[in-house]
């Protein structure tokens, strides 16, 4: 199956596969996701259209615009940007300040409403997140998670808190013992409130 917006005529594919790489802007997008999604829509809605062979990571733009679009893990974009390998990328701030990349902010999408939360479970009723300091800690965003606790734990005279990074289910580390507390994305805070 592969993933069609606009018609990929002949002419179409023989114009993408003739030009010159140098010549085309390229644009990081999220390979997959909710942002993924919005991405293709903001993307329809500015009436880009392009053809993208699932198991290939770029779609050449169809028409007169010079750009070819390549879709990417989230959190590697603004690396990817920063470092002058791809043009323009469309990613979260999140993926950005943990990257330490440094890129210009062009637009604000207004995609997403996620914050950045530190929790703990509600059992050990805890008064706020300088009292996991010490304690161990999972994240997805190690870098971010560090720099927030050590400025704490210096402000507090308090020990830093051990970070384990992990990839996905960051909720779930305190049930499993693997933590005291997490730091993670919180949307709704609906799965942090199922996860206790």
């Amino acid at each position: 199956k592969t993933e069609s917006h606009g018609d990929m005529s002949a002419a179409n594919r023989a114009r993408a596969s003739s030009l010159a790489e140098e010549d085309l802007l390229t644009f990081a997008i999220p390979k997959k996701g909710r942002l993924y999604e919005q991405c293709v829509d903001l993307l329809k809605g500015c009436g880009i259209r392009y053809h993208r062979n699932p198991r290939l990571d770029i779609a050449f733009v169809q028409g007169s615009l010079k750009m070819k679009l390549v879709f990417l893990p989230a959190k590697d974009i603004a690396q990817f940007v920063g470092e002058g390998n791809v043009d323009l990328g469309l990613t979260g701030q999140d993926m950005v300040a943990e990257s330490g990349a440094v890129v210009d902010e062009l637009l604000q999408t207004g995609f997403g409403t996620c914050v950045l939360a530190v929790q703990a479970p509600k059992v050990d009723k805890l008064k706020g997140p300088q009292d996991l300091c010490g304690k161990r800690l999972a994240t997805s965003f190690p870098n971010l998670t560090q720099s927030y606790f050590a400025k704490l734990a210096k402000e507090n005279k308090l020990k830093e808190p051990s970070i384990r990074t992990i990839s996905g289910s960051v909720e779930a580390a305190c049930g499993l013992g693997l933590a005291d507390g997490v730091v993670d994305l919180v949307e709704t805070g609906a799965t942090m409130e199922e996860a206790g």
